[in-house]
């Protein structure tokens, strides 16, 4: 066979060679030069990482015809028979073919023996956890006392299923798994050396499909080789690996982020054409999703990344909030788990990206997403439906509404002295009938009580809060001009388009001043713990757009503070919430209803019609 494979054409030779591994590289290296050496070494970690390739290494080291040393000539007789693995005495036993007692005794029998070429006879035993109980009751003993010329070398992906009694017996070095970056500048070197034409992108891939192994990683360079015709492009890796639309990732969560289902389903549709490896393309979410979060918290941590992946992470970080992203990929780990149970991968794909869509947060003055409105149909956009007048609607289950005072009684009661409502905006009130009712009820009631669902929906004169709600919306319409003066940071806190827990951290403060150049914030020593230098930043750009130039961020930790935008909230939602339940027992028509059915309110069931969050 004239052609060598890559893996094996440069497979290292030297401990300088060796990619990454450096704890163990100069472990073995120190011990060599300094003459302090172990009759039993093992070696541990993943295929493909250098496990054999080190033995064999150390086996040129111990002996090689020049000395003892970490740096073999690799010229003379010895070092030229182990490197074309005819070296008699290295001897290399694959452990999960010779499992049995009598194999390793067989092996054993050789071991009093003095080497023949060699310094030291080296005994290199791969995948050493497949040997069985008796095997190692068998070498136990040769392994702790082994002759002065053996050396045992062992190496398995399995260290776990070793003896307790082995692994104290042995040395050991676990080797990592090797980082993308690291095995693509290897792929790059390779490809430089072979004179083959290649793009960054392609060995990148071919560096992450490898997952830590070299010898994985030059596997599929070589059938990429093949598969381009003798270069290595992009678009030829990504059809080998099977991995079809990983480069549509990036605009997938693009549309996730702006809550477009409908665009989402059409790039889904396109990708179905080709039809991609649907786990493989979660699993890209998932990684594309842990680069953004990393990128809001350190924009630098993605240099390796390739230059047009580096681009897409930066734009995504800055449309999807930390707390999205944490929600998203917790989705994208239930939707790794949940696919292969689907029975059809590509419902169960278009299903994790509604998931995440319909579980987006609105952003600041949205209550309506885009999706939604897209939803409508075109008659009910072009000929809308008038709203329903206001009434009353109570469920009764067969009560006779006759005996129910008609709406006007509500009027009549007010002429007569009645004080007359006037903001109930109130939904989910309960009211129950008591069982001492009028006899004409008697009948349908059974002398049970009845518990009715009553929506008052009154028209009445706004509360001067209301009307700072009403004005506050209508700025939002304009362009925003805002005074940023402490008097109004409760107002205009809303208005500097933050969104998520940055916005949510903003409310917790209060605007102590405003100078061409400066910004001083003032708030508690919680809050302040958790506005980083990412929230702080972005606080900052906003309030440079109303000021017009760039501005520097001062918060401050005080004890005694104004009233901040968040307690406003709270304090405003309480009130309405305290004015609805006044006005809806307060109403004529409520007490004339609870009067003539000897009916009780539940007061802990009314809520404003707009929850009373709304400030």
């Amino acid at each position: 066979m004239s052609q060598q494979v890559l893996a094996r054409k440069w497979r290292p030779t030297t401990f300088d060679q060796l990619i990454g591994q450096e704890h163990v590289r100069k472990a073995l290296t120190h011990a060599l030069d300094s003459g302090r050496l172990h009759h039993a070494y093992l070696f541990t970690g993943t295929r493909g990482v250098g496990k054999t390739t080190i033995a064999r290494i150390l086996a040129r080291c111990l002996n090689c015809e020049q000395g003892i040393s970490a740096t073999p000539c690799g010229v003379c007789f010895n070092c030229r028979a182990i490197s074309e693995n005819r070296f008699v005495d290295l001897l290399e036993v694959d452990a999960a073919s010779r499992t049995k007692v009598d194999d390793t005794r067989e092996l054993l029998e050789n071991v009093s023996y003095a080497p023949s070429q060699g310094r030291y006879k080296v005994y290199l035993i791969d995948e050493v956890h497949m040997l069985t109980t008796h095997s190692f009751n068998a070498l136990l003993k040769t392994l702790e006392e082994p002759p002065e010329h053996v050396v045992f070398l062992l190496a398995t992906t399995d260290p776990q299923k070793l003896l307790p009694t082995v692994l104290s017996r042995c040395l050991q070095f676990h080797l990592r798994d090797l980082s993308p970056d690291l095995v693509q500048s290897h792929l790059e070197h390779v490809l430089t050396e072979e004179q083959i034409t290649y793009q960054n992108d392609a060995l990148w891939h071919l560096a992450k499909a490898g997952r830590g192994s070299v010898r994985d990683a030059m596997t599929l360079l070589d059938q990429a080789i093949a598969h381009g015709q003798g270069s290595v492009t992009s678009a030829n890796v990504i059809e080998m690996l099977g991995a079809q639309g990983i480069s549509e990732i990036p605009l997938l969560l693009a549309d996730i982020a702006k809550g477009d289902a409908i665009e989402a389903l059409k790039r889904i549709e396109q990708l179905s054409r080709e039809t991609p490896d649907w786990m493989a393309l979660v699993s890209g979410i998932q990684s594309m999703l842990h680069q953004v979060a990393v990128t809001q918290i350190n924009h630098d941590a993605i240099n390796h990344l390739s230059p047009s992946e580096q681009k897409a992470v930066r734009e995504l970080a800055t449309q999807m909030s930390p707390e999205f992203l944490q929600l998203a990929y917790q989705f994208a780990l239930t939707g790794y788990r949940d696919l292969p149970m689907a029975s059809d991968a590509r419902s169960a794909f278009e299903m994790l990206i509604l998931r995440m869509i319909a579980f987006r947060p609105a952003r600041a003055g949205e209550y309506l997403s885009e999706t939604e409105a897209n939803y409508s149909t075109p008659d009910s956009e072009s000929n809308p439906e008038p709203e329903p007048e206001p009434n009353l609607s109570i469920v009764t289950d067969g009560l006779d509404t006759a005996s129910i005072p008609p709406p006007e009684t509500s009027h009549d009661l007010s002429e007569k002295g009645h004080h007359e409502v006037t903001d109930p905006i109130v939904e989910g009130a309960v009211i129950e009938l008591g069982s001492e009712t009028d006899h004409r009820m008697q009948d349908e009631m059974d002398e049970h009580a009845i518990t009715v669902d009553a929506r008052v929906l009154v028209d009445a004169t706004r509360t001067s809060e209301e009307q700072s709600e009403d004005t506050a919306n209508e700025v939002t319409e304009e362009p925003l001009g805002l005074s940023l003066s402490p008097d109004a940071w409760v107002y205009e806190s809303r208005l500097l388009g933050l969104n998520g827990m940055t916005a949510s951290l903003l409310a917790q403060t209060v605007l102590i001043s405003v100078s061409a150049n400066e910004i001083i914030l003032a708030t508690n020593p919680h809050t302040h713990s958790l506005i980083n230098d990412m929230h702080q930043r972005r606080i900052a750009e906003a309030f440079a757009s109303q000021v017009g130039q760039s501005v520097v961020l001062v918060v401050e930790v005080r004890d005694d503070l104004a009233e901040t935008p968040e307690q406003y909230r709270l304090r405003l939602s309480q009130e309405r919430l305290a004015l609805a339940k006044k006005q809806f027992t307060e109403d004529p028509f409520v007490s004339a209803l609870t009067e003539q059915f000897d009916a009780t309110v539940r007061i802990e069931s009314i809520e404003p019609r707009d929850g009373g969050t709304h400030v």
